[in-house]
């Protein structure tokens, strides 16, 4: 939808109508009703729908609130459990819990908890793996201000172990005051047996599960201060107001030894730090690299961002580094995006193979393999950024957003036009000014034919699926059913046939039900094994 457009013709098409096909005007003449349909930008595409449900679901009541929900092998019978984080109250009472619900034989779960533990006080982020081999499971992994808690959720007396760093503090300073967040601390690649990953202020602390230490290694820090003076006429919450930014982790084989190597970015600089024999990083950095992206004005004023991701875009082994700087305010948006090609062990900053420029635009970008091939395309969204698109925004209470597909040139670079393009509507609610739903997203292969598929909300209300191919995952048949999606998704395979199956829940309202989301084997393109499976099961 585009206002601009509209406006012009406000008399005596009056009123805009929204309806399956897209937007239209609805005008009165000589007493008869005619709507005249707007021309898309794109067709929409053909929303298939079935006699037969796609997914199966069922609901676990909380009365309480749902601040986080995963799911895990929690106690090693094989079977996958879920875990749901419940909040309870408010400070300076409020508790939280770990609910745990074991999957029984029959593939259901309980409306009520197994057991019931209590999540310590302090821990703020929390992530989710099997780290402990003297214990069957996962653990619960919490962030705290010394360090880590593991916490097995086998039975409501299993062992914990606290593990503590030296340094400086975690980057997990408190209880989080309205949330329970998931942070991936485990990583793999470093060795016989995961490994643990704390940041801290100014230093990244890897460690064993049993708490031997890999590697201190000294990081950027990045903080803002708020502090208003005192006797002057403005009053607030707190006088002394601080924004505590740790830099993105960056994973992959950047000198082409074979062994996982690490790097930081902030929005000024990439540091770089080499695997050594045995698992062990070094204290400083081998490469420190400054990014000059940031302009004078952006920095002042602090508007202005620089994202970077990796991956390994050309198949050579190496992961090649991806830099996107969003500029300006409303007069003078901009956003600058660099490719930067692994060679000789590194990136040329300041050299790219290939620049993106989206003027009048905010874009991000990410590297994901869509067809699986080893290969990273780069999936770009784009929203128009203007004073004339913000009030439009708040009209249409939507964001249109375009999403484009590269694929990389065979050279240096990714092929100038997109492999595809789609353009999206994203609700959102002018009460909490959050989406209606979840956010699309692209990292999930959901009928089980290899290919990451694409998976909307619609507004809150349905799950939308549109298979994934060769040529990226707008295929053009789409399938969709009601739901409730209002809230955060989570893709696991819970009930073990092979095929994706959805966790849905609502962390920001209370007594607001957990839906546990099995798939059918039904959605276009599954492969005929995986139908069976799920009907054998």
């Amino acid at each position: 939808m585009r206002l601009r457009k509209i406006l012009p013709n406000f008399p005596p098409c009056h009123r805009l109508v929204r309806n399956e096909r897209g937007w239209g005007r609805r005008c009165l003449r000589a007493g008869v009703l005619v709507v005249a349909l707007l021309a898309v930008v794109t067709a929409v595409p053909f929303a298939a729908s079935s006699a037969e449900p796609f997914f199966e679901i069922s609901s676990i009541p909380n009365a309480d609130r749902s601040a986080a929900v995963n799911m895990a092998d929690l106690n090693g019978n094989g079977r996958i459990d879920l875990l749901v984080v419940v909040m309870r109250g408010l400070p300076p009472e409020e508790e939280r819990e770990a609910r745990i619900h074991f999957q029984s034989e029959q593939g259901t779960f309980s409306p009520q908890p197994d057991y019931v533990r209590a999540i310590p006080t302090g821990a703020s982020v929390y992530d989710l793996a099997d780290v402990r081999s003297d214990s069957p499971g996962s653990e619960l992994i919490l962030l705290r201000p010394g360090g880590l808690t593991l916490l097995s959720l086998a039975s409501k007396s299993a062992p914990r172990w606290d593990l503590e760093v030296s340094g400086p503090a975690t980057a997990g300073i408190g209880d989080d005051e309205r949330g329970f967040e998931y942070f991936k601390m485990v990583q793999d690649g470093f060795g016989d047996e995961p490994v643990l990953f704390v940041q801290q202020i100014g230093q990244l602390t890897i460690l064993t599960p049993k708490g031997e230490v890999r590697g201190q290694m000294q990081i950027p820090r990045r903080a803002n201060y708020l502090i208003i003076p005192t006797g002057g006429l403005i009053s607030i919450e707190s006088n002394f107001q601080i924004f505590l930014d740790v830099p993105k982790i960056l994973l992959g084989d950047i000198d082409g030894d074979g062994l996982t190597d690490l790097a930081v970015a902030t929005r000024h600089e990439v540091d770089t730090y080499l695997q050594r024999e045995g698992g062990h990083f070094p204290n400083v950095a081998d490469r420190k690299q400054a990014l000059r992206l940031i302009t004078k004005e952006d920095h002042i004023r602090g508007s202005g961002g620089v994202t970077a991701d990796v991956g390994d875009v050309n198949g050579d082994g190496r992961i090649d580094l991806l830099l996107s700087y969003a500029k300006g305010g409303f007069r003078n948006t901009e956003t600058l995006t660099y490719y930067y090609q692994n060679r000789d062990g590194g990136w040329a900053i300041g050299e790219p193979d290939h620049t993106f420029r989206s003027d009048a635009s905010l874009a991000s970008n990410a590297l994901v393999d869509l067809d699986n091939d080893g290969r990273m395309e780069m999936v770009r969204l784009e929203l128009d950024f203007s004073l004339l698109e913000l009030i439009e925004i708040l009209l249409s209470r939507e964001f249109d957003v375009e999403v484009s597909v590269f694929d990389f040139d065979g050279s240096s670079g990714f092929k100038a036009k997109a492999a595809s393009k789609k353009k999206i509507e994203l609700p959102f609610s002018t009460a909490t000014f959050r989406l209606k739903g979840f956010f699309p997203s692209v990292r999930a292969d959901l009928n089980g034919d290899g290919y990451q598929d694409f998976v909307t909300s619609g507004e809150g209300d349905e799950l939308s699926f549109q298979p994934g191919g060769p040529k990226g995952p707008f295929a053009s048949r789409r399938v969709r059913q009601k739901m409730s999606t209002e809230r955060m998704i989570h893709f696991t395979d819970w009930s073990g046939d092979g095929l994706t199956d959805l966790v849905i829940f609502d962390p920001q309202r209370y007594a607001i039900p957990i839906s546990i989301v099995r798939n059918l084997g039904r959605l276009p393109g599954t492969p005929e094994a995986l139908q069976g499976a799920v009907h054998d099961r």
